[in-house]
C-alpha cells in the first residue's frame, strides 16, 4: 500500500502540467527581480535576470523587450540591435515592437552626436594648439606666431563647418564644408548632417545668378561628380576649361575631369561592345544546338534536310553537319536523313574530323536497317563497303608501320 503511494507521488511531481506550473513559476520571478533592479537602475544585474527570463523561454516578449532596454541603457548599441531583430521574429506586438524600435534609433542618434561632438572637441584642441605662438627658444629673436590657417586640417574645417551649421548658419557653414571636404575626399563617408544637399542647391542657385563665375562653376562640377552624374560635371567642366586661364588650377583639373571621363566612356563603350559580342556568340550557340536537336522553330521538318544538303554543296561543312543531325533528330526513321549526315560526316573526316568515318559507318548502318529504296540501298552499302575497305586498308598500314 504505501509503495503504491510513493509510486503515484512521484507519477504526480513528474507530471507535465506539475512541470509547467514550476516553470511558469520561475519565469515570472525571474521578470520580476528583473523588473525591479531595472526600476532600481541596476542595470547589469536586470540584464542577467531578463537573460535568465530567455533561458527559461527563447520568444518571451517580456524577457526580449528587457534585453534590449538594458542594452539601450548600457550603450550595447550593435548587441541591442541583434536583439531587435528577435523581438520582431517573436512578437506579434506591434505597438511594442515600433516603440521599441523607436527607442533604439533615439539611442543611436545620439549616440552619433555624441561621437561627433566628441570628433569636434578633438579637432578644436588640435586647432587651438597649432594656433599657439612657438615657444621662445632664443632670447635674441623675436619669437613669430604661428598662422592658424597653415596648421589647420580639412578635418578641423570639416568640424567648424558642422557647428556653425548645427548653429544655423548653413550658408557660411558650406564654403568651409566644400573646402574640406574637395582636399580630403575621406570625409564624403563621414555624416555631414544634410550639408552635401545643401551645397549643391547653394552653387546650383548661384551658378544660375551668375553663369560665368569661374568659381562656382567648378565647385558645382565637383559636386555633381560626386553625385554621379557624369553629364552635369561633364557640361561645367567644359565650361571650366574654356573660361579659366591656360595653366590654371582649374584648367589642369577640368582637363584631367575631362580626360578621365572620356575614359571611362571609351572603357564603358568597349564593355558593352564585349557583352554584345558575347550575347551574339550565346545566341549564336543556342540557334546551333537548336538546329542540332531538330528543336529549332524557325524550320519545317523538310528544311534541315534541304538546308543541310545546301550547305554540303557549298563545303560549309559545319553547317551541314548541324542541319543534318538536326534532321536525322527530328525524322529518326527517315534513311534518307541518316544517308546525307553519313555523308557529311565523310567529308569532314576529309578534313580532318578523326570521328568522322565511324560516325558515317553507324549511319550507314542505320540508313540499310531502315528498308531503304533499292536506289539509296545501293549507294548506302557502296559507301559503306568502302568506308570498311579504307579501315581495314588503315589499320594494315599501320600495322605494317609499327612491325620491326
Amino acid at each position: 500500500m504505501h509503495f503504491r503511494v510513493l509510486c503515484l507521488f512521484f507519477c504526480f511531481l513528474s507530471h507535465p502540467l506539475l512541470v509547467g506550473f514550476q516553470y511558469s513559476e520561475n519565469l515570472i520571478e525571474a521578470l520580476q527581480r528583473a523588473d525591479h533592479l531595472y526600476r532600481q537602475s541596476q542595470v547589469k544585474e536586470a540584464l542577467v535576470e531578463f537573460e535568465n527570463v530567455l533561458l527559461l523561454d527563447e520568444g518571451n516578449q517580456k524577457g526580449l523587450a528587457g534585453v534590449l532596454r538594458c542594452q539601450l541603457r548600457l550603450g550595447n548599441l550593435s548587441e541591442a540591435r541583434r536583439t531587435m531583430e528577435s523581438v520582431e521574429r517573436y512578437s506579434l506586438d506591434k505597438e511594442m515592437i515600433k516603440q521599441l524600435h523607436k527607442q533604439l534609433e533615439e539611442a543611436e542618434r545620439v549616440q552619433d552626436q555624441l561621437a561627433a561632438q566628441e570628433f569636434f572637441e578633438e579637432q578644436i584642441e588640435d586647432f587651438e594648439a597649432a594656433s599657439k605662438p612657438a615657444r621662445r627658444q632664443d632670447s635674441s629673436k623675436s619669437v613669430v606666431p604661428v598662422a592658424a590657417f597653415q596648421q589647420n586640417t580639412p578635418q578641423g574645417r570639416f568640424a567648424r563647418a558642422i557647428q556653425i551649421h548645427r548653429k544655423g548658419y548653413s550658408s557660411q557653414a558650406i564654403p568651409l564644408y566644400i573646402e574640406a571636404i574637395m582636399d580630403e575626399p575621406n570625409l564624403l563617408f563621414a555624416n555631414d548632417h544634410g550639408l552635401m544637399d545643401l551645397s549643391r542647391a547653394y552653387y546650383s542657385t548661384a551658378n544660375k545668378a551668375d553663369p560665368r563665375n569661374l568659381k562656382t562653376m567648378f565647385i558645382l562640377a565637383w559636386i555633381w561628380e560626386q553625385y554621379s552624374n557624369e553629364e552635369r560635371a561633364k557640361s561645367l567642366y567644359a565650361n571650366v576649361l574654356e573660361q579659366a586661364t591656360k595653366n590654371s588650377r582649374e584648367s589642369r583639373v577640368a582637363k584631367a575631369k575631362l580626360t578621365e571621363f572620356r575614359d571611362r566612356e571609351r572603357q564603358r563603350l568597349e564593355r558593352a561592345a564585349t557583352e554584345n559580342e558575347r550575347l551574339i556568340q550565346d545566341k549564336e550557340r543556342f540557334r546551333r544546338l537548336q538546329i542540332a536537336n531538330g528543336k529549332f522553330k524557325g524550320y519545317s521538318p523538310e528544311e534541315y534536310q534541304s538546308k543541310g544538303l545546301r550547305y554540303l554543296e557549298e563545303k560549309d561543312l559545319t553547317e551541314a553537319i548541324i542541319h543534318l543531325q538536326g534532321a536525322v533528330r527530328i525524322s529518326p526513321t527517315d534513311p534518307q536523313a541518316h544517308y546525307y549526315y553519313a555523308m557529311a560526316q565523310v567529308e569532314s573526316a576529309f578534313a580532318g574530323n578523326e570521328n568522322g568515318f565511324s560516325i558515317a559507318k553507324r549511319e550507314l548502318e542505320t540508313t540499310l536497317s531502315l528498308d531503304p529504296e533499292p536506289l539509296l540501298r545501293k549507294k548506302a552499302r557502296e559507301l559503306l563497303n568502302t568506308l570498311t575497305t579504307e579501315k581495314e586498308s588503315s589499320q594494315s598500314d599501320a600495322a605494317v608501320t609499327e612491325a620491326p
